[in-house]
């Protein structure tokens, strides 16, 4: 296994490694004195080595509450677990977030290792220090920032993935591109975009290294998210996070939603003459080189705006936009009712 970088976030440094299987990783866990317990899903469980410490939890986003957490925490309690020793999460962003949420809270924290198995989990959802559980029908409503001591990032788990679910990670990939102060991974995609789609390992490393990169420089510079920095993360999140609580949250995948939204920033930045013509062009050029060119009805504008009016991130009762002005130059702004329906139809 191989130390990739590291990040500290309110006091906390988490460490990535990187590895092409998994086996370095669950060696290296065998070493540790402390007590591990590996939380995974249906899904991943299979893919632990036999005699380890662990809680198998139903697969989906209904898992993603309460109960959860508990029985996190009731396991740990049973084992004896202190502050010293280590929930492990194996599996998606849903794993992860649970996970990361019962550590942040175990005897007001102990310790944390992520193994995401998804593309959407190692480049958004491990590294940011969030934790969150679903609550009262609202997604991610209660959370904590609880940075994870490591993150292991390997390929080997990516093969397993249906076409879908890899476009999910490939959006937020896409998006770090477009927020990015420097042009390295924007042309990294466009000129490798078919030994990428197509998975090929020894691309992994470089793309995972200069995708997180990216949001490293963010996040470290507003751990919190009260700076204004850290915002500009959700470039095509508003509009596209509408559009899935329109969808139930099943119809439109994650990375559909966000390539769709962030199709929908790019626009309004044309209409208010604050984005680049060139730039949105070459944008719009790499969404559909890697297969985002879906259009998407939105059958209701009023259930459409009453979906925004949910996002956490409004300031009052206005809801924030960002749009960006070219490659890395982002404004956040408020939009106009008509120009959003202008957007979606």
């Amino acid at each position: 296994m191989e130390k990739l970088f590291s990040v500290t976030l309110t006091g906390v440094t988490s460490d990535l490694y990187y590895s092409p299987s998994l086996e370095p990783f669950f060696t290296h866990l065998a070493t540790f004195k402390e007590k591990l317990l590996f939380v995974a899903d249906t899904n991943t469980a299979p893919l632990l080595p036999q005699g380890v410490e662990k809680l198998i939890l139903p697969s989906g986003e209904e898992a993603k509450g309460w109960e959860s957490v508990v029985e996190i925490v009731k396991r740990a309690k049973s084992l004896g677990f202190g502050r010293d020793d280590y929930l492990v999460a194996f599996g998606g962003g849903v794993i992860g977030d649970i996970t990361a949420f019962a550590a942040s809270l175990y005897m007001r924290g102990c310790q944390l290792i992520l193994i995401p198995t998804t593309l959407l989990a190692m480049v958004d959802a491990t590294l940011g220090g969030k934790s969150a559980i679903d609550f009262d029908l609202s997604k991610n409503f209660l959370g904590t920032f609880y940075p994870a001591h490591a993150i292991y990032l390997t390929p080997e788990v990516l093969n397993t993935l249906s076409w879908r679910e890899y476009k999910n990670g490939l959006a937020e990939v896409i998006k770090h591109a477009l927020i990015s102060p420097d042009e390295e991974l924007l042309t990294f995609l466009e000129k490798n975009s078919t030994p990428i789609i197509e998975r090929e390992e020894h691309l992994f490393k470089e793309l995972l290294y200069h995708s997180l990169l990216v949001k490293r420089g963010y996040i470290e510079r507003d751990p919190k998210e009260t700076m204004g920095i850290r915002e500009v993360l959700n470039f095509g999140h508003t509009f596209g996070h509408a559009l899935e609580v329109l969808g139930n949250f099943t119809r439109y995948s994650h990375g559909e939603a966000v390539a769709w939204g962030m199709g929908r920033a790019l626009e309004a930045g044309l209409k208010l003459e604050l984005t680049d013509s060139e730039f949105v062009q070459r944008a719009q050029k790499l969404l559909e080189l890697y297969s985002f060119n879906e259009t998407y009805t939105v059958t209701s504008k009023k259930a459409f705006l009453e979906a925004l009016q949910s996002d956490k991130k409004k300031r009052g009762s206005l809801v924030r936009f960002v749009l960006l002005k070219e490659r890395g130059l982002y404004q956040i702004v408020n939009l106009s009712n008509e120009l959003i329906e202008s957007l979606i139809e």
